[in-house]
């Protein structure tokens, strides 16, 4: 059976596009060759509205759905909040759900916000192989992913997450560490995938040796950072600096780097990601590379505002800037 995606890619348009077109949306302003393009690749592939998208299309209701991995993590309540603020502004409400990366409680949640006929959803939640994207699609609900990114949509408001990884370990390195470690994030989402690959760019270009023993893989979580970090705590030659793929987990390092009776940044230097507020409490002070949060909010709700109202996005995707800053918990190697 064609989907509608199919149908988008014979026609040459985007599938919200399409969904608009065989729903009646009468808010929708294209070319009349546009619209007959569509309607003559509905007829050719023998395409069939899915009824709940039709409904979905034909009465909104004003709402946008928001779904994030974790509530609990710093990194999402201020991009909730920019989210929440242009929505609001353009008349939207926001509804929040907590998926715990689990696949079948997002599919649940989205269910549930089709049935209620939701005007579109920001996915903070998507992994690098996502079967959630193609489903969206087929259903015709616009959908704007925020901060991970696949495959299957230029949809997305994301930053460089391989530059931001490899600008925090080439600051280690011109601070003369060699032996640097990294507590990935989870590999199943780009950000945990693209920041490992920016730890292994910076150490080729500065002729380190790449170690797969100094690599361990976190959950994003400060009880996974520490965990991981006692383990490579352990390791002889042990590491005099480690990049964190979050402020969380380099949170548990500064634990285990208690624990283990090291001073940062004496004994260990430490980078993280993201800059949540907590970087700032810490004792000392987190080097860290800073995410426009806000504005990551912000830039997901207005690109789907976009989308809902006229089908289509005047900039997509959105890559926006990071910056490394630099505070006490790096310094130069002792050893």
């Amino acid at each position: 059976m064609a989907t509608l995606r199919d149908v988008a890619r014979l026609a040459g348009v985007d599938p919200s596009t399409v969904s608009r077109v065989v729903n009646g949306d009468q808010d929708l302003v294209i070319k009349e060759e546009t619209r007959q393009r569509i309607l003559k690749a509905v007829e050719t592939l023998g395409y069939r509205p899915n009824a709940i998208a039709r409904s979905l299309r034909l009465q909104r209701t004003r709402t946008i759905g928001l779904l994030v991995p974790d509530i609990c993590n710093p990194f999402f309540p201020e991009v909730i909040r920019g989210a929440e603020a242009v929505a609001s502004e353009a008349g939207y409400h926001v509804i929040f759900g907590n998926t715990d990366d689990d696949p079948a409680k997002e599919r649940r949640f989205i269910d549930t916000l089709l049935a209620a006929r939701c005007d579109g959803l920001i996915l903070a939640t998507a992994m690098t192989r996502d079967q959630t994207i193609e489903y969206l699609s087929e259903q015709g609900l616009p959908f704007v992913l925020v901060n991970r990114y696949t495959l299957g949509t230029d949809h997305y408001v994301v930053t460089d997450n391989l530059q931001a990884g490899r600008e925090a370990v080439a600051h280690l390195i011109e601070l003369g560490h060699r032996r640097i470690a990294h507590l990935a994030g989870p590999l199943f989402t780009d950000t945990g995938l693209s920041r490992l690959q920016g730890y292994r760019t910076a150490l080729r270009e500065a002729g380190i040796t790449f170690h797969s023993a100094y690599v361990e893989e976190c959950d994003f979580k400060e009880a996974s950072g520490y965990e991981g970090a006692r383990r490579l705590l352990q390791l002889d030659p042990r590491p005099t600096a480690i990049f964190a793929a979050n402020d969380l987990i380099a949170i548990g390092v500064y634990r285990a780097a208690a624990e283990a009776g090291l001073r940062i940044p004496d004994d260990l230097s430490v980078v993280g990601h993201n800059d949540i507020p907590a970087a700032t409490y810490l004792h000392p002070q987190l080097t860290t590379i800073r995410v426009p949060l806000n504005e990551m909010g912000r830039s997901s709700a207005r690109l789907l505002v976009e989308l809902i109202e006229r089908g289509e996005a005047t900039e997509t995707p959105v890559v926006l800037k990071t910056e490394l800053v630099v505070r006490g918990s790096t310094a130069p190697p002792r050893e």
